[in-house]
């Protein structure tokens, strides 16, 4: 199964809420930072130490001549505390330089594992739409001020009426609920499903944004907490074929 997370601007962090996820997924999952203006994992998670072989463009380069499956498990950067995790790209415009079609159908060929995109702020133009296209799902994360939540609603507009294929892909994680408005009522706004919400946990988001240290209660902070329960509750990867 392919997952792309995006946001709309004024939205909190989609890397971290990908990376929250991803560590308590059920099933065998791989990260892959997709951001096109450039990704942050090699610099937060990675605290600014990344391989080089472990990247975007260096799995497109072995992809001619390796499957991709093979890559992922070779090539991605495990941590104790979170998932394998592939980096992303070193400036904005490499996106460009991605097939990222042909890398989606690799990614969805991938059977009982998944694989979950961290696609950074949508971009219009110079992104990733092939790979939004192909993605079982599209989960757009949002914050709850009105800012966010009038950005998030525009942005669900444009996928569900110019980019994604099917509406049923398109999905809501609403981080910092109540601020002021309710998750529920602004998945209503943006006319798609809610799939879950995520606290406002910045001891926690550490860990994912700047590469902290989790320490002993991390996997029961409230973040994890409420990765969990929404990880558990995503559909099975039959169920996304």
């Amino acid at each position: 199964m392919l997952i792309t997370f995006v946001s709309a601007k004024n939205s909190p962090g989609v890397t971290t809420a990908t990376l929250a996820l991803a560590a308590e997924w059920p099933r065998e999952a791989f990260v892959v930072d997709a951001d096109p203006s450039g990704g942050d994992i090699a610099a937060g998670l990675g605290r600014g130490s990344w391989p080089p072989g472990s990247t975007v463009l260096e799995l497109v380069v072995q992809a001619r001549h390796e499957p991709v499956g093979h890559l992922l498990q070779r090539m991605a950067v495990r941590v104790d505390h979170g998932p394998a995790v592939l980096g992303g790209l070193g400036r904005p415009g490499q996106a460009a330089a991605v097939p990222w079609a042909q890398l989606s159908g690799a990614f969805r060929a991938l059977g009982d594992i998944d694989v979950l995109c961290d696609g950074g702020r949508f971009l219009a133009s110079g992104g990733i739409t092939p790979l939004l296209q192909a993605s079982h799902h599209v989960v757009v994360v949002t914050g709850s001020t009105l800012p966010a939540a009038r950005s998030a609603a525009r942005l669900t507009a444009l996928l569900r009426e110019e980019v994604l294929p099917s509406a049923a892909a398109l999905g809501l994680l609403v981080v910092g609920a109540g601020r002021p408005y309710s998750a529920g009522d602004i998945a209503t706004a943006c006319q798609v499903p809610l799939l879950g919400q995520l606290p406002l946990d910045p001891r926690a988001a550490r860990v994912w944004a700047e590469g902290r240290e989790p320490g002993p209660g991390f996997r029961r902070s409230a973040l994890q907490r409420e990765a969990r329960r929404i990880a558990l509750a995503a559909p099975p990867a039959q169920a996304a074929s």
